[in-house]
C-alpha cells in the first residue's frame, strides 16, 4: 500500500506543481516591473523543477507497485501496458513533452547565442503545454481516485488555473500575444 500511497501523492502534487508553472509562464509577458518578473520566473522554474521530481518519484513508483504490474518497458512502447493502457499511454506521452519541455528550458540560457534555437524555442517550450494537458488527461484516466470529489475538485482547479491565466495573458498583453501567434 505504501508504494500506491506514493504514487497517487506524487502524481497529484506533480500536476499541481506543472499547473503552478504553467499558470506563471503564461502570466509572465504580461509582466513590466522586472524584480517582479525575475521573482515569478524563479518559482515557475523551482515548481517545475518540483513537477519533475515528483514525477520521477511517481513513475518509480508506479512501476515498482506490483498491483498495476506495469513494466519499465513502457517508457519506450507506452502502448504495451496491461493496465489501462490507453490512461498508461497518454501519461508517458505527458512524461515526453514535460521532460523535453524542461531539457529545452535548461538550455535556454546556454544556447541564447543560437539564433536559430532563439527561434525555435518557444515552438519548443510549447512541449510543456502539450504534456500538462496530457498530463490532465491521464490523471482523468488512469488514476484509482479519479472520479472521487476531491480529485475532480482538484483536476478542475488546475484547468481553472491555466484558463485564467491564459486569459489574463490574452487580455492584458496584446502586443505581445499577438507576436506570440505569428510565431
Amino acid at each position: 500500500m505504501t508504494l500506491w500511497y506514493l504514487a497517487r501523492a506524487a502524481g497529484v502534487v506533480a500536476m499541481i506543481m506543472f499547473t503552478l508553472s504553467a499558470a506563471l509562464g503564461m502570466v509572465m509577458p504580461g509582466l513590466r516591473r522586472p524584480e517582479r518578473r525575475f521573482w515569478l520566473q524563479y518559482v515557475h522554474r523551482s515548481a517545475a523543477v518540483t513537477g519533475l521530481v515528483l514525477l520521477a518519484t511517481h513513475v518509480v513508483a508506479v512501476i515498482t507497485d506490483a498491483y498495476v504490474n506495469i513494466s519499465p518497458a513502457v517508457l519506450v512502447w507506452p502502448f504495451g501496458s496491461g493496465y489501462r493502457p490507453f490512461a498508461v499511454a497518454v501519461g508517458v506521452l505527458a512524461f515526453y513533452g514535460l521532460v523535453l519541455a524542461s531539457l529545452v528550458g535548461a538550455s535556454r540560457g546556454r544556447l541564447a547565442a543560437s539564433a536559430s534555437f532563439t527561434k525555435y524555442w518557444r515552438k519548443l517550450h510549447i512541449a510543456a503545454s502539450v504534456g500538462w494537458l496530457l498530463s490532465i488527461g491521464h490523471a482523468l484516466l488512469a488514476g484509482t481516485d479519479r472520479s472521487t470529489p476531491w480529485m475532480l475538485g482538484i483536476t478542475i482547479g488546475c484547468l481553472a488555473a491555466v484558463a485564467t491565466a491564459a486569459a489574463y495573458r490574452l487580455n492584458a498583453t496584446p502586443k505581445l500575444t499577438r507576436a506570440w501567434r505569428a510565431q
